[in-house]
């Protein structure tokens, strides 16, 4: 049974349907979407809930919280994993192109797929669009085509905003660097591992249209950073 949030009149709903309601449905927050994908059938997402409860009571006992982190996290790997081998968003895990001089003598740059755009500079919509909002227009998101924030890299993080109707933004609304890692790159070009960086790193919401940021954005945003002399791109996922 369910109770409607604003009428709070019982109704009836299969456990299929309990499982879609957190993939962009009523009970969304974009931390467990996975487990309305198809990758999790049925069975299998009971089978979660049950070991959900008992390691609850488990961890809750010790005092700690382990067995539950190990066992959310195993189950994102497979709500997330490719449908088919034949994926074609799947790629090697190793550099698309190989590097043409040393790491510590290269110039690099930062693009991210966070939504991570400065503080009143919202690039989709002036005045800013809350999260809440972007969630209930992901199927906008879906089918228009990603627009790149500039980003200083001086910036602080108290300057930084987030949206995104992807994920769950939560963390990255803490610290911008779990999705937009600029902080943890400058420290890395003074330790050394690299010879510098660009005067701006960039932003952009993954979830817009894919084909249009292979087929047309993507070389334009390398060609940009080539003018920029940049000799690689940390891109990061969100």
């Amino acid at each position: 049974m369910k109770k409607n949030k604003d009428t709070y009149e019982s109704y009836n709903e299969t456990v299929e349907e309990f499982k879609n309601s957190f993939f962009y449905g009523s009970r969304n927050n974009l931390f467990f979407k996975y487990l309305g994908g198809k990758n999790i059938s049925e069975n299998e997402f009971t089978i979660f809930i049950e070991k959900l409860l008992n390691v609850i009571v488990d961890d809750i006992d010790k005092d700690e919280f382990s067995e539950m982190k190990k066992l959310i996290f195993n189950s994102q790997i497979k709500g997330y994993l490719p449908k088919t081998k034949n994926d074609k968003y799947t790629y090697k895990d190793t550099p698309w192109t190989e590097f043409s001089k040393p790491l510590k003598k290269s110039k690099l740059s930062l693009i991210s797929a966070g939504g991570i755009f400065c503080k009143d500079d919202d690039p989709i919509q002036p005045g800013g669009m809350t999260q809440e909002d972007a969630i209930n227009k992901i199927s906008e998101f879906l089918k228009s085509p990603p627009i790149l924030a500039e980003i200083p890299n001086n910036i602080s993080k108290e300057k930084l905003s987030v949206r995104h109707p992807g994920y769950d933004i939560r963390a990255a609304e803490k610290d911008p660097n779990v999705v937009f890692p600029y902080e943890i790159l400058k420290n890395l070009h003074q330790e050394g591992v690299f010879a510098s960086y660009t005067d701006n790193f960039y932003s952009f919401v993954g979830a817009s249209q894919q084909s249009a940021i292979i087929k047309t954005y993507a070389p334009k945003w390398a060609q940009m950073l080539k003018a920029h002399n940049v000799d690689a791109v940390l891109l990061v996922a969100a």
